[in-house]
């Protein structure tokens, strides 16, 4: 089209205009095309008023207490925390509120809740559990535009958040005394230290044992955390079932265990090595 000698033509999104005196003045304005605005407005408003829409956090995968066992004399307390596991990999202390604890036997250790404090009061072993209440975000809005007639309608349909429960145990074991000395073996009631063993053939089994201060009344077998140096030769259990050992695969590994004392200082045994022929 043509105004008084200026000519003006529009390609893509820009918009060129000619001097028709001198026919060498051009100038180009870009030409912000107002569907696109429109619906950049409104696209803002509705994922305002979504939360956020497209950004989403990590949510609380699995949860783990710390320390993993404990072994505690008559009287004396334990503090065990919660801390969690993330979507994206991260982990970060969980407590407060948000954490609840019980034990499986009260005559032998409580644990106050919240707080998570272990108190011994008679020898055996208890199971401390931490139950942890997590809210799992909603996934956000899905965001739906269409053109009619130039005009452009959004709408969006968003989810809600939830709520997971998870659940951590440890076991304490309460002694009446001090533990300040682990010893291992594979000989129920023998405290003497132990320094190698053997078995034959894949998926075979052998029982470790451990007993406290060279005492085998002090029987923390349950309440201690079993290590293999190398799962792809043998591997042992923690827990109810804490000391069996699994051959995998000929070679050897290093068999040790770990527990925290009352003071909060790591206890772990001498190492046995467990040669699968």
């Amino acid at each position: 089209m043509d105004f008084a000698g200026t000519r003006s033509s529009i390609a893509g999104n820009y918009c060129q205009f000619s001097s028709g005196a001198g026919g060498h003045r051009r100038k180009r304005i870009r030409v912000r095309p107002l569907l696109t605005v429109a619906v950049g407005v409104f696209l803002c408003a509705i994922l305002a008023s979504c939360g956020g829409g497209f950004f989403t956090h990590p949510t609380l995968s699995s949860t783990f207490i710390d320390p993993a066992s404990a072994s505690i004399a008559t009287g004396k307390t334990a503090q065990l925390t919660v801390t969690g596991k993330y979507s994206d990999g991260s982990q970060q202390g969980v407590g407060g509120d948000s954490v609840t604890w019980s034990s499986s036997d009260d005559t032998i250790a409580t644990v106050t809740s919240p707080g998570g404090l272990v108190t011994g009061v008679s020898p055996g072993t208890a199971v401390i559990t931490s139950t942890t209440t997590a809210i799992v975000p909603g996934t956000g809005c899905v965001v739906t535009v269409s053109v009619a007639n130039g005009s452009p309608t959004l709408s969006k349909t968003c989810s809600s958040s939830s709520t997971e429960t998870l659940t951590s145990t440890v076991n304490v074991n309460v002694t009446a005394s001090s533990v300040h000395r682990a010893v291992i073996s594979t000989t129920q009631g023998s405290p003497v230290s132990q320094s190698t063993v053997t078995i034959s053939g894949a998926a075979a089994s052998l029982q470790f044992y451990a007993y406290g201060n060279g005492d085998a009344s002090i029987d923390l077998t349950q309440a201690v955390t079993w290590t293999s140096s190398n799962d792809k030769v043998a591997t042992i259990s923690s827990g109810p079932s804490g000391g069996l050992a699994t051959s995998v695969a000929a070679g050897t590994t290093n068999i040790t265990a770990t527990t925290t004392d009352s003071a909060g200082h790591q206890v772990t045994s001498q190492t046995i090595a467990l040669t699968v022929q």
